[in-house]
């Protein structure tokens, strides 16, 4: 099997203008980044990259025939992690900068206090750095269309849980899922109800779904651990806090000590897994990757691809002496923040390469046909869906385990792959019955 490494994606007019150029010859995009504030560790990686790899882009034309022969420039404000700030950042983008588009808007902060703006802007939004539900449509009508998230949304994800917890462990009848009552643990327990419901045949497991306060500790939930004794696989389906109470309660209760435990990729780091989880007979940890590098060459066209890309993501680091600090530069290579944003204006990138290759001019409808006219590559991923006004992000995912090291603390474990990227619709068509 092999490594993984799973790179969990979180989420003063400051104002960066990358690269030079004007008029017909210039593609712009903006963004709202924060570099100050309580996100500034999430936001500076993440801008400076960003600004890199749009310099590294101009700089290299003979490497990016997608841009048609054009220059990129990037207007980038910093909101400071405050979503009204944001937001205003957001409407100067559109209505006095006139960007072309949006790409890659940092943070839950922005994209819920910005999102009427967003569902109206008529240009294309691509990328939000969050799982948000905000940014999902079921289907997305009218100028919803023009938001294209990648980044797994939670509901997404419950939906991959369910499914997982099917094909992936044996003669499943019962599915114990304790959730947060939180945003996230409440998206993800309505993806898991949702597939349930898809599921028609007459032999799909019971579910029993007990809610949990995001706050809550191991001895606030006996009782929710008590209702799911006898279920043959546990979801968590909560952030890092939920997450840890929910594992070291379940261990507690012999009902449910070494029952496999499935929880949300936003878990799946070693830095995150709780102390209880390298004792011997404790609960195995599964759960998802959608950023994956370090795979074997030629193992498949998909994992090719990554590599290329990975590849590309590194040369840009190695490349910049402006904005990435010299002494940072390896830890950039590893850098969950700052790949979020190569994903992001790479996922663009593929709009204009369509453009391109059909001889088309960059209008708002044009980019948007393209890009729902099937499915959308993801770097150093898998592939998103936009067809027919789907908007539930990213919805491939692989599945993986936590084996912790001989001796070691939980935080010295890894994760390795026991199943490659699989979509919805890949994991549906294994069902049998």
């Amino acid at each position: 099997m092999k490594k993984l490494i799973a790179i969990v994606l979180i989420i003063a007019m400051l104002v960066s203008t990358v690269a030079c150029g004007g008029g017909a010859g210039e593609i712009t995009i903006g963004a709202s980044i924060t570099s100050t504030g309580p996100y500034a560790a999430v936001g500076v990686p993440y801008g400076n990259f960003y600004k890199a790899y749009v310099d590294y882009i101009n700089a290299h034309p003979e490497s990016y025939p997608e841009m048609g022969g054009k220059t990129l420039n990037a207007i980038v404000y910093d909101d400071a992690g405050d979503g009204a700030q944001g937001k205003q950042y957001i409407e100067k983008l559109i209505n006095d900068d006139k960007v072309d588009a949006l790409v890659g808007i940092l943070g839950t902060w922005n994209v819920v206090a910005a999102q009427e703006v967003l569902e109206t802007a008529g240009i294309p939004s691509v990328y939000f750095g969050t799982g948000s539900s905000a940014q999902m449509y079921e289907p997305a009508e009218g100028d919803q269309r023009y938001m294209m998230g990648v980044q797994p949304l939670y509901k997404t994800e419950g939906r991959l849980m369910y499914l997982r917890a099917i094909t992936e462990f044996e003669d499943v009848k019962t599915i114990g899922v304790i959730h947060s009552d939180a945003d996230d643990g409440i998206s993800l327990k309505d993806g898991i109800m949702a597939q349930m419901e898809e599921d028609k045949r007459e032999n799909k497991p019971t579910v029993i779904f007990q809610q949990i306060s995001s706050s809550a500790t191991k001895t606030d939930i006996t009782s929710q651990v008590a209702a799911i004794e006898g279920c043959d696989v546990i979801i968590a389906a909560g952030n890092q806090a939920p997450f840890q109470a929910i594992y070291k309660a379940t261990q507690e209760n012999v009902s449910t000590k070494g029952v496999p435990i499935l929880t949300t990729y936003v878990n799946i780091a070693p830095t995150n897994m709780p102390e209880e989880a390298i004792v011997e007979g404790n609960s195995e940890i599964f759960g998802a990757s959608w950023i994956v590098f370090g795979e074997e060459a030629g193992s498949s066209d998909e994992a090719d691809r990554r590599l290329a890309d990975y590849a590309e993501y590194c040369a840009v680091v190695d490349w910049d002496t402006k904005h990435i600090p010299a002494d940072q530069k390896e830890a950039y290579k590893a850098n969950a923040y700052a790949m979020s944003s190569f994903i992001a204006i790479r996922t663009f990138l593929v709009g204009m390469e369509r453009l391109t290759e059909g001889a088309l001019e960059f209008t708002p409808e044009n980019y948007l046909k393209v890009m729902e006219a099937e499915r959308v590559p993801i770097a150093i991923s898998g592939s998103a869906k936009y067809e027919n006004g789907q908007r539930i992000g990213l919805d491939s995912l692989s599945f993986v385990k936590f084996v912790p090291t001989a001796g070691e603390a939980a935080a010295k474990g890894t994760f390795v792959e026991m199943d490659a990227m699989q979509s919805i619709d890949d994991l549906i068509s294994k069902l049998v019955g």
